[in-house]
């Protein structure tokens, strides 16, 4: 739930309070840019600019319960411009070991095979396991954010 008075705050320019929104979705922002950048520094280079960009726009947010929804889309945004700005040369098979060997979170080889099934889905479908399974939103809230009903 988010902290109306700290919402209110951070829209009118308080760094601090706008710090306390960010500080519990941190992680899940980092992981959401991961999964599309597939390296640390960009992942982390596109949370920088989204973090900015939330800042800069903030007013445009009315509801302070979306702020969640509101900053995730725009982190997905964002590692989506990027990564039409920039066609690495890198292989995409060394990226993905760079990345899993950079967190190191179990087995390598289930690893290599998720990030492989995540790089064949569309980028719709790439939001809507961020949305799911990444942010924790619920199938009503990713709906909302998608402009799409339920069970489509």
């Amino acid at each position: 739930m988010i902290d109306e008075i700290s919402f209110k705050r951070a829209k009118n320019k308080d760094a601090e309070s706008f710090y306390k929104l960010l500080e519990p979705i941190k992680d899940r922002l980092y992981r959401t840019a991961f999964m599309y950048m597939k390296n640390e520094d960009d992942a982390l280079d596109c949370v920088h600019d989204s973090i900015v960009k939330a800042i800069q726009s903030i007013d445009s947010l009315r509801e302070p319960q979306y702020f969640n929804t509101w900053i995730t889309r725009i982190t997905i945004n964002t590692c989506k411009d990027n990564l039409r700005k920039s066609k690495n040369t890198i292989s995409q098979d060394t990226v993905e070991f760079e990345g899993i060997l950079a967190h190191n979170d179990g087995d390598i080889e289930e690893n290599v095979d998720l990030h492989r099934a995540l790089d064949n889905l569309k980028d719709d479908e790439k939001e809507l396991i961020a949305m799911r399974y990444m942010e924790d939103m619920s199938i009503k809230d990713i709906a909302k954010t998608v402009h799409s009903p339920m069970g489509k």
